[in-house]
Order: structure tokens, then C-alpha cells, then sequence
């Protein structure tokens, strides 16, 4: 069973969705971290695609570039 914690926070993330994007950076590294996944995305106003994988910044990608943090 799941700590009220986590679930409280799964409850959060669901409020923190748009379509397939998280709608803050916080909620994306949230998101991506075990036990609530593996990968999210964050896209800002500007149109910037920032990806998460476990709880890290992956990549960011802007106007066709992009920068990897692998």
C-alpha cells in the first residue's frame, strides 16, 4: 500500500497535466521521478520543450535546436 504522501501527490500531479505536458517545471521532475514515472515533459510560453528522465533535465529543445544533458 501506498504511503498517503505518495498518493496525495499522484492526486497533485493529476491537477498538474496538460494533455501530455506537465504544466511546471516542478511538476515534470515529479513526474519523471520513481515511483511516478520515468519521463515528462514541460513546454514553457516561449514554446521551449524542456524533457525530463528520472527526476533530471534530458534535453532542451528550442526554434529546431537542440541541447542534450546526457
Amino acid at each position: 500500500m501506498e504511503s498517503e504522501l505518495i498518493q496525495e501527490t499522484r492526486a497533485w500531479l493529476e491537477t498538474q497535466e496538460d494533455g501530455n505536458y506537465s504544466k511546471s517545471h516542478k511538476a515534470a521532475i515529479i513526474r519523471s521521478s520513481d515511483p511516478f514515472g520515468l519521463f515528462a515533459t514541460y513546454i514553457d510560453g516561449m514554446g521551449v520543450r524542456y524533457e525530463y528522465t528520472n527526476g533530471k533535465i534530458e534535453s532542451v529543445h528550442y526554434n529546431g535546436k537542440s541541447v542534450d544533458y546526457t
